[in-house]
């Protein structure tokens, strides 16, 4: 099973900042797919933790990677 198959980063959309400015941020969502179900919490944010690191190989933008990489802490 290749990695782009396990799990994706995508944007959902723009959100704005402050109400006042129009400065828009991108929001972003980890997508873990084709997990199997955990015997414990333990385990599924391990497994989360993994998916992640996968997805920071082959991620080549500066803000996707600080997506994946505050998702890991």
């Amino acid at each position: 099973m290749k990695v782009s198959e396990l799990e994706k980063i995508s944007v959902m959309g723009a959100i704005p900042r402050e109400r006042e400015s129009r400065v828009e941020q991108s929001a972003y969502c980890i997508e873990y797919l084709n997990q199997p179900f955990y015997k414990s919490l333990r385990d599924m944010i391990v497994t989360q933790i993994s998916s992640c690191e996968r997805l920071l190989i082959n991620t080549k933008r500066l803000d996707e990677r600080n997506v994946i990489q505050r998702e890991t802490l």
